[in-house]
């Protein structure tokens, strides 16, 4: 199954609200013009012209406007690097200053001028210098960055246009293909992570294949000589390269098995041949780098951070540290490592001194606040970081089912959650709009919005994070959503559509990544999509569950299958099918039976994101078509005949698009987009000075 959740789980943008929902006009325009700004910063990657608008807004009457326009004037003038800063620092002044009755935003100031005062580097270092190096090939980009070399030189990328893996150098600005970008998408093959080697020669990444599996490749940095290193099989279902050996000549690496398990190992690049470094069981990934000379690794376990001893196999308790934590690497000079940790109540940046194996001294804080990707320390001691760019919004818009044209322009489907809002569904009545606004990675809820007055409500599932799916009960009761809770897994969650009281409908299986159901009409079926069990890991099954009794029968299985949506009278089901570099899709019996295909659409202009949409009379679907290589890219809105026939195209072209559901009256349309795009970030001077350069190492 192509992997259609990239990116997730990193950063997500928050975008604060700009209105309440009794206004006046000259609060309604200030309103639409920091929506504006926001998207400018958020979607665009304009920081200079947001700037701009920012300042602007910051003289409205509106105070929650301005106050707000000032704070996301400072967080740009940050994200612009250290010679900004002092800007930023005038920006959160000014708010505290002047804007003390706007309690939430003046918290949020103070706190900005905390972590800047607190910013400047551990003890001992001399001033730290934070800046962009590389603003990614263009907003609204789909890319995730890699590694960086180790003279600073180079980053490699995935670019998921292709599903191919990028060099990107930092000098010239150039791109440079590593492996086979001809593909366009075309095969459902795609690079995830890589990982550039010390020696800046070879470059490790793991493989996408069509069937599902996933294999651990080696290539040229000049795109010779690539060779699987391990293919996924005999238990293990994919393999992910975590860090090369200071000499070259070993990738530590994760075996994902078929059983839910991970192992750890030490694999030789020359042969591929592996050792068992250690077995984590259900463990959360702990990462983990190399130390300079080679003898440990470093990682994150549960407890905090260990060092491994490579050659004996022992381990030792170097940070203890219960809260979320993440090793992002170790200074060139081997005496100190850099880790995250929430263990001051954000995500902040940690140094720990190191010395024989042991830790040499308390961990000091190096900077506030950090959502970035490792990308790798460089000889010279400086850090590389990704940050991703995240914006998704839910529009609405209107068209003439006779013609296929639109008769309204796309509409922001609310003011107050720009940048977060997702996965939309209409209730079967069409009264309301559910929504899921998802503010940051552990802040999200159901926003349900009447269709009459703009009146919005929000519902909370506990302290659970709602995963990528919703849909409305066919009573109108209630909403369905999946939701997870760190450390306990997930479950398909239906919400009263009124208290808001959640509970359990089903618990999700372990490898729903982005969950895949839909429900029957009369409520007491739920259809999901679900990976077999091994020895067929790679098959997925599609599933009818009874809700009352749990009992599963199984609709269909077979490789490839990628989601599924019932007809209005619960009788048809249509699913999508990745096969022979095409996304088919067909429709069968709810209860099984031949599935009859209905449209077929080639590979490079497959949007396998979308799921179709049946018309309330159960005679078309509205299905979804990417530009010819670029399928996310201008995605267009199509029409067929269940029965069959010629699709006809209509009116509307939406880049980026992830999400279309029809309202009941087949009139309105609630659409979904996804914009992304990355950076590269660069700190340096926070070391020690000696820790900067490397030692020499023993022969």
């Amino acid at each position: 199954m192509k992997r259609l959740w990239i990116v997730v789980l990193l950063a997500v943008l928050a975008a604060g609200g700009v209105c309440g929902q009794q206004t006046t006009g000259a609060q309604t325009s200030a309103g639409v013009q920091l929506e504006a700004a926001i998207k400018k910063e958020v979607v665009d990657g304009d920081l200079k012209t947001a700037i701009e608008l920012y300042r602007k807004l910051a003289q409205a009457t509106d105070r929650p406007v301005a106050a707000k326009a000032l704070l996301r004037m400072g967080q740009c003038y940050e994200k612009l690097g250290d010679t900004d800063t002092r800007e930023a620092r005038k920006a959160y002044e000014q708010i505290v200053r002047e804007f003390g009755d706007q309690a939430a935003v003046a918290a949020e100031a103070r706190t900005k001028l905390a972590a800047l005062a607190g910013g400047g580097g551990a003890a001992g270092g001399s001033t730290m210098a934070v800046k962009r190096v590389w603003a990614g090939p263009g907003a609204g980009s789909s890319i995730s960055i890699g590694s960086v070399s180790a003279d600073g030189r180079f980053v490699s990328f995935t670019d998921w246009g292709t599903g191919g893996l990028v060099i990107h150098d930092l000098a010239t600005g150039q791109d440079r293909p590593v492996t086979n970008n001809a593909l366009n998408g075309t095969s459902g093959e795609s690079v995830e992570s890589s990982l550039i080697s010390p020696d800046s020669r070879q470059l490790a990444y793991n493989w996408y294949n069509p069937d599902g599996s996933y294999d651990l490749r080696v290539v040229g940095l000049d795109g010779s000589k690539p060779r699987v290193l391990r293919a996924s099989g005999n238990g293990v279902s994919r393999v992910d390269p975590l860090a090369w050996s200071p000499d070259s000549r070993h990738l530590l690496t994760e075996f994902g098995k078929t059983d839910g398990t991970r192992d750890m190992m030490l694999m030789a690049v020359a042969d591929g041949s592996t050792k068992l470094l250690k077995a984590m069981g259900a463990d959360r990934s702990p990462g983990g780098v190399f130390s300079p000379d080679g003898r440990y690794i470093v990682w994150a376990v549960k407890d905090g951070i260990s060092l491994f001893e490579v050659q004996t196999g022992r381990g030792s308790s170097l940070v203890p540290d219960l809260a979320p934590h993440e090793v992002l690497g170790w200074a060139p000079d081997g005496r100190h490592i850099l880790f995250s940790s929430e263990r001051s109540g954000s995500k902040d940046l940690w140094l720990v001194a190191v010395a024989d194996g042991k830790a040499a001294g308390e961990p000091e804080l190096v900077k506030k606040g950090y959502n970035g990707h490792a990308l790798g320390f460089t000889r010279a001691g400086a850090f590389y970081y990704s940050f991703f760019n995240l914006a998704r919004e839910v529009h609405i818009t209107e068209w003439d089912p006779a013609t296929g044209s639109l008769v309204t322009p796309l509409q922001p489907v609310s003011q107050r959650w720009v940048g977060v809002s997702r996965n939309p569904d209409w209730s079967p009545d069409g009264r309301f709009l559910a929504y899921i606004r998802n503010s940051t990675s552990k802040d999200s809820s159901i926003v349900v919005r009447s269709t009459s007055t703009g009146e919005e409500r929000e519902l909370q599932v506990g302290k659970m994070t709602i995963g990528m799916g919703l849909r409305w009960a066919q009573d109108g009761s209630a909403i369905v959503v999946p939701a997870f809770e760190s450390g306990r897994g997930g479950n398909l969650m239906r919400v009263d559509a009124q208290s808001g009281h959640a509970t359990p409908l089903m618990p999700l299986p372990g490898n729903w990544n982005y969950p895949r159901f839909d429900l029957s009409p009369d409520g007491r079926t739920i259809f999901y999509m679900k990976h077999r069990d091994v020895p067929n890991a790679n098959r997925v099954q599609l599933l009818a569950r009874d809700v009352q009794s749990a009992r599963e029968t199984e609709v269909i299985e077979g490789v490839g299958l990628n989601w599924v949506s019932v007809s209005p009278d619960g009788k048809r089901l249509v699913i999508g099918v990745e096969e022979d570099r095409s996304l088919v899709l067909r429709v069968l019996p709810a209860t099984g039976g031949e599935a009859r295909e209905v449209v077929r659409i080639p590979a490079d202009e497959a949007n396998y994101r979308v799921w179709a949409s049946w018309t309330q009379d159960g005679r078309y679907l509205i299905f979804a078509k990417g530009q010819k290589g670029r399928p996310t890219g201008n995605v267009q809105a199509w029409r067929v005949a269940t029965e069959g026939g010629e699709p006809q195209r209509l009116g509307l072209t939406v880049d980026e698009l992830w999400w279309l559901r029809l309202h009941p009256d087949g009139r309105r349309l609630a659409i979904g987009t996804w914009k992304t795009s990355a950076e590269a970030w660069m700190m340096e001077n926070f070391l020690p000075k000696a820790a900067a350069a490397p030692v020499a190492r023993a022969k």
